[in-house]
């Protein structure tokens, strides 16, 4: 049955001389993987529509019984130019594919989209992807407590995030197990577990571009859910 979807490419994987297997997160029909016959041929048909991080139109014969669906025709809708173009925003967006894919949940292509076009014209990366890990982080369950101490509950004298505990320690709580932290890095914490998507452009005066942040929610999203990003370390270079 001929199917045409709109779908974001998240992974490509060579597959016999010629071919790759790509995998696409679509509205329609969530995480699917195409076979692209001739996508290693430079006059490839399909060549642009077809590579990772682009958002185009597929015609595929579709049959629902079937891992994996053959794709007869590609049309690029965005390559999402501004990424492709900035290395640390390639790397950051590699990173939001990686976890796409390992943690996919159904229902996910909105917020992929918004990101990924969010990053292409935004001058603050780190924002887009903190917003996007906080995004993560809420649908698996697993969002780190921000409204108090999360042992005692009091709202006064935090002075910590704690990664084993899952959130903000007071003074009392922490004994001095975690190192203090500033007020303002407390308070930028909480803003941003406090975000989604669909405000980032109202965020973008409150210091929340700060990959300190982003070091965080990783470090939450690896210990809670067990997911390893083997892009993360690329990203961390850059910061070593």
């Amino acid at each position: 049955m001929n199917e045409q979807i709109n779908a974001i490419v998240i992974k490509e994987n060579d597959y016999k001389e010629n071919d790759a297997i790509i995998t696409i997160i679509s509205e329609q029909y969530g995480k699917m993987s195409l076979y692209v016959k001739g996508y290693k041929k430079i006059n490839g048909k399909n060549i642009y529509a077809t590579q990772p991080l682009n958002y185009s139109t597929f015609m595929l014969d579709y049959n629902p019984h079937k891992g994996i669906q053959l794709l007869k025709s590609a049309v690029l809708i965005n390559e999402f130019a501004s990424i492709k173009n900035d290395y640390e925003k390639i790397m950051i967006a590699s990173l939001i594919c990686e976890l796409i894919d390992k943690a996919y949940q159904d229902d996910l292509f909105s917020l992929l989209l918004k990101t990924l076009e969010n990053l292409d014209k935004s001058d603050q990366a780190y924002l887009v992807l903190n917003v996007f890990l906080v995004e993560m982080l809420k649908i698996l369950g697993i969002s780190p407590y921000v409204d108090g101490c999360v042992l005692c509950g009091r709202t006064d004298d935090i002075e910590t995030i704690s990664l084993e505990d899952g959130g903000f320690l007071c003074h009392k709580c922490n004994q001095g197990q975690n190192a203090t932290l500033s007020v303002s890095m407390l308070k930028k914490f909480r803003y941003i577990n406090k975000a989604n998507i669909n405000i980032i452009d109202k965020l973008t005066n409150l210091q929340l571009n700060d990959f300190a942040l982003t070091d965080i929610l990783m470090n939450v999203l690896v210990i809670y859910s067990g997911i390893q990003i083997n892009s993360y370390k690329s990203i961390t270079n850059l910061h070593s």
